[in-house]
């Protein structure tokens, strides 16, 4: 017994070291200056350090951030898009292996980004299909590079899933092109339905600026679309369903 507890005591202090280290590296990393021209913007720092992107081929971002305007992953300094690239890819403790995408491609941050806006509304949708006779579980997938069409375009898609012991039995995704990153594809099953460019990649390809009231309420609106989409469409899956099994 009195090992085991030193043995318990042990890993704990291990584990709190480890987390001490983790936080000040992440801190460190914040508040590390550079010498670099901040890329945000109006901002004039000269305090700027080089976002850490690297895509697959190898290739730098090339902007850098000063701690006011940088963006961290653990604790590794990327710009804004980047971070969220990097963020929505599996960790490096997955078992999942995707290369990273070219500087320049916006597909999978956007894919991440509006799955985080829709995250909690899809997990709520998806469990009401939860039978709780036959049992399952949700499951979402980090988001991932597939290939779509017979011209087997890249793509990057975020799903939603429910699994039970027959497999697949209802399918969210956000789906995004690279060779059109701007669109945002949404699927329940196999079947698209809808496309939509979010509002704030339209004002900024135009040109426009827009207050933040507008911003709200356009993401809003945008946010409820997509979410009307899906709904509309597992209630259809669901009812196709009942219909089958009604004359089976």
């Amino acid at each position: 017994m009195v090992n085991l507890m030193k043995a318990e005591g042990g890993k704990h202090e291990s584990l709190a070291a480890f987390a001490a280290d983790y936080d000040s590296r992440v801190l460190q990393a914040a508040q590390r200056e550079g010498s670099l021209q901040c890329s945000e913007h109006g901002c004039t720092k000269s305090t700027a350090v080089s976002c850490e992107y690297a895509d697959r081929r190898g290739r730098q971002c090339g902007t850098a951030w000063c701690p006011e305007h940088r963006a961290l992953v653990e604790d590794h300094v990327y710009c804004r898009r980047h971070a969220g690239v990097v963020s929505s890819l599996p960790g490096a403790d997955s078992s999942l292996v995707v290369p990273r995408p070219d500087i320049d491609n916006r597909a999978p941050s956007l894919v991440g980004w509006v799955a985080r806006l829709i995250d909690g509304d899809v997990w709520r949708l998806l469990l009401s299909e939860l039978d709780a006779q036959t049992g399952g579980q949700l499951i979402a997938d980090p988001v991932m590079l597939v290939f779509t069409g017979l011209e087997r375009q890249r793509a990057w898609e975020r799903s939603w899933k429910v699994m039970t012991h027959t497999g697949i039995t209802r399918r969210v995704s956000i789906l995004v092109e690279e060779a059109d990153d701007a669109e945002v594809e949404i699927k329940v099953g196999l079947n698209i339905v809808d496309r939509v460019t979010p509002p704030w990649i339209t004002h900024r390809r135009h040109g426009d600026h827009v207050d933040e009231e507008q911003d709200t309420r356009e993401r809003e609106e945008f946010n409820r679309r997509v979410l009307k989409a899906i709904e509309d469409a597992v209630m259809a899956e669901r009812h196709s369903g009942a219909e089958e099994a009604g004359t089976a």
